[in-house]
């Protein structure tokens, strides 16, 4: 039997030769579809992992100094700055011996007036003017860092050595004996059972990578088995019909099962194949999309052993299975499939998937989400899941209800005709557009709660002269607080020395610098201002005081009152909302402006002119003046930026998401349509035979699938809301915001596409349904 398999699939004729290759060809889209996204997470982990070392010295980050180790400590430092609104990951390290660790990615720690950079920095150093970038690393460069110290190719990282002496004396150096190794995946920003307090300076945390992950994963792996399953069946009804006559012939049910298991397996392991190259040819220009917002090594694409083991063998498997129950009539009745016997109508038990799953996210939702990580994604994502499960399972249900409503309003032929065949085999007819329905589920749940983050962003920043300012601030993290129901670090007004005349003459030279402000802490004060709408969850902030001089040369950061020498401002201007200050006026202080000097210095302001050269220039004259460690120097927009950065990398992941499905819903549903075809030649044939019209053919075929389409469809959008309401107000600790008009527009935008899609197969029904094809039949 196992060579008449082979045979009949491969020698079986034309037809039997274009079967097996448009199954080849859909089951190795979906395969390459899914070892894309499996390998995807894969880099999305490794990519965050490389993260660890630069969190080395963090408060309560593992990887401090131990008098057990007996290696040479090393003194490290590592702090960010900013060029042309990109990160820079600078260390600055000191060895005290040969013994001292080595950053990864280098040879050898450097020594004074050495530094390593990045591929990336080290050619945005030679592109650069010197003024703007390379003269705050002086020295000279004595390499390049590997990819094994680099989370990204586009990363900008240097490691600059300096003198082991003055570095207890800067604020966040640490005296390490080996670099941190734990990523921030497993560093939470408070204790949550396995995952220890600390303070990550870049990547996901817990909650990034065990739930966005997980929910991701669910949302674009779902999908592709559905892809893969539709793809098994294609033709089912012309191989039913097939091994309908075999078992009439004599043939016994072992022996069709096993025909059609060996055809359905060729086809599979020839889809994997394909699938694999696929998946090797789509790596490369994977890896270009920043869908983290940052790129990927190529090499970081990859598949384990297990994931592979488990694609090759499963999918075949899978496959064989899928063709066994679905001769499952042929084997009890080889006579029921020729008379076309109808299978048992969906029961409505068929929706209690779909409503244990909201009412999981709904007891999660009165009593709350569990505290660490791990448990919220034992909380999420088993809930969306079993909602996705669901809508998959009550589908054929939902379908069913949909013909019987056409089935009562029909007043044509082609209404009653396409009520009956979808009463017929609604489970064949939802099959059809289920991808879809996913995806409409999956970008309703993305679209919502993306509209619910967006309404938590920092607001733009407004006008160029705040765009323009930059802002060297000089404060000390102090402690945990709350933001909007999550922990945030609070800060305190530092001290650093009043600039030097030479430094405040350097930024005057400067072409495009128009002011100088220099923002003196008021010990022990705070601000409360009304009119002053400062970000959620912050206390009243300290107090300190600017002369009204100075800060009529910076209109960006606001306006003294009419006749004062000094104002009261708030320590940290960049806590207003955007740090849109234009136009606003302090209060006065009622302090001589002569004494501001005898002040400490809460922050260094710079207005210019907007120009890249100009801010860049100021940013190097401020990081030389003050080393690193006491600050990074950011222009108003950037401090904004980087406010919104998280939402937006999370934000670049739910569009990769929702194109991806769509993508997978438009395979589904040509794979659908094409097998949809081959199917109807028949019926349809013998209905042109009996006199009815094309016309009215393809409105029978239009209604079969804007039916089931738009019947489910309504249920998973529904759905989607819900379920976005649910996980918002548990997880982001907000009311669900409404998605704006684009969301409305691409959703029907989306079923009109999918219509237009099986609109385009009416010019083949001419063909397909011709006299001859019934006689060949």
């Amino acid at each position: 039997m196992i060579r008449l398999g082979l045979r009949l699939a491969v020698s079986g004729g034309r037809e039997a030769v274009v079967r097996l290759v448009i199954l080849a060809a859909a089951i190795g889209i979906g395969v390459g579809l899914l070892l894309t996204a499996v390998a995807a997470v894969s880099a999305v982990t490794t990519q965050n992992d490389r993260y660890a070392w630069l969190d080395t010295g963090a408060p309560a980050t593992p990887g401090r100094a131990t008098s057990a180790t007996g290696r040479d400590p090393l003194w490290a430092l590592v702090t960010t700055g900013e060029f042309n609104g990109q990160t820079i990951y600078r260390a600055d390290v000191a060895a005290t011996g040969p013994t001292s660790p080595v950053p990864p990615g280098i040879p050898h720690d450097p020594g004074p007036g050495q530094y390593y950079a990045s591929p990336a920095l080290s050619a945005l150093l030679r592109a650069t003017p010197a003024a703007e970038l390379a003269d705050r690393y002086p020295g000279h460069q004595a390499g390049l860092i590997g990819e094994a110290g680099l989370p990204s190719p586009g990363s900008l990282i240097i490691v600059a050595g300096r003198p082991a002496a003055p570095m207890p004396h800067l604020p966040g150096a640490a005296e390490v004996t080996s670099f941190n190794t734990t990523p921030p995946s497993g560093c939470a920003s408070h204790n949550s059972g396995s995952h220890p307090r600390c303070v990550t300076r870049a990547g996901l945390g817990p909650a990034g990578t065990d739930l966005v992950l997980s929910v991701v994963a669910l949302v674009v792996l779902l999908p592709v088995l559905i892809f893969i399953g539709t793809a098994t069946r294609l033709s089912a009804a012309r191989r039913e019909q097939r091994f309908a006559a075999m078992r009439l012939a004599g043939a016994a049910p072992r022996q069709v099962s096993l025909i059609a298991a060996v055809e359905s397996t060729v086809a599979a392991a020839a889809g994997v194949a394909a699938g694999f190259g696929l998946f090797f040819v789509l790596r490369v220009p994977l890896a270009a999309i920043p869908f983290t917002g940052q790129t990927f090594f190529p090499a970081e694409l990859s598949l384990s052993l297990p994931d592979i083991l488990a694609v090759a063998a499963g999918v075949p498997a899978a496959a064989a299975v899928v063709a066994r129950l679905a001769l499952r009539r042929v084997t009890i009745s080889p006579l029921g499939v020729a008379r076309r016997v109808t299978p048992a109508p969906p029961r409505a038990w068929r929706v209690l998937p779909l409503l244990a799953g909201l009412a999981y996210l709904g007891f999660f939702t009165v009593h709350g989400k569990p505290a660490s990580p791990s448990g919220q994604v034992l909380a999420f994502v088993p809930g969306l899941a079993l909602i996705m499960i669901g809508l998959v399972i009550a589908g054929p249900w939902l379908t069913m209800a949909g013909a019987r409503v056409l089935a009562r309003r029909a007043s044509r032929p082609a209404g009653l005709i396409a009520a009956r065949r979808l009463a017929d085999d609604p489970r064949a007819a939802f099959r059809a557009v289920s991808g879809l329905v996913l995806a409409l589920f999956i970008f309703t749940v993305t679209a919502a709660l993306i509209a619910t983050q967006d309404a938590k962003r920092v607001a733009p920043v407004d006008g160029a002269a705040a765009s323009n300012t930059l802002i060297d601030q000089f404060a000390t993290e102090t402690g945990s607080g709350s933001t909007g129901g999550q922990p945030a670090t609070m800060r305190a007004v530092g001290g650093a020395p009043a600039p030097p005349a030479s430094v405040l003459a350097r930024l005057r030279r400067i072409g495009g610098v128009r002011g100088i402000v220099e923002v003196r802490a008021d010990p022990g004060q705070t601000i409360a201002i009304p009119q002053l709408h400062l970000k959620p969850g912050y206390p009243v902030p300290p107090a300190a005081l600017v002369s009204c001089a100075q800060l009529a040369t910076t209109p960006g950061l606001g306006r003294c009152p009419a006749g004062a020498a000094a104002a009261k401002v708030t320590a940290f201007l960049t806590d207003t909302p955007g740090g849109n200050l234009t136009g606003f006026t302090w209060p006065a202080a009622g302090i001589p402006a002569r004494r501001l000097d005898s002040l400490p210095l809460a922050s260094l302001d710079v207005a210019t002119n907007g120009s890249q050269p100009a801010i860049e220039q100021a940013r190097t004259v401020l990081e030389n003046a003050y080393p690193a460690g006491t600050g990074t120097p950011q222009t108003l927009r950037e401090i904004t930026a980087e406010d919104n950065a998280a939402n937006n990398a999370y934000q670049q992941l739910a569009d990769v998401v929702i194109l991806t499905s769509l993508a997978i819903a438009g395979c589904t549903l040509a794979v659908s349509v094409a097998g949809g075809l081959a199917d109807r030649k028949r019926p349809f044939s013998l209905l042109r035979l009996t006199g009815a019209r094309l016309g009215m053919l393809r409105r029978v075929v239009a209604l079969e699938s804007a039916v089931p389409l738009l019947a489910v469809a309504a249920a998973a959008i529904g759905t989607g809301f819900g379920a976005a309401a649910m996980f918002a107000t548990t997880e982001m600790t907000q009311s669900l915001a409404a998605p704006g008009p684009a969301y409305f527009v691409l959703t029907a935008a989306g079923i009109v596409l999918a219509l237009g899609l099986i609109a385009a197969t009416f010019p083949l029904l001419r063909r397909i349904t011709g006299p001859e094809t019934a006689r060949s039949e």
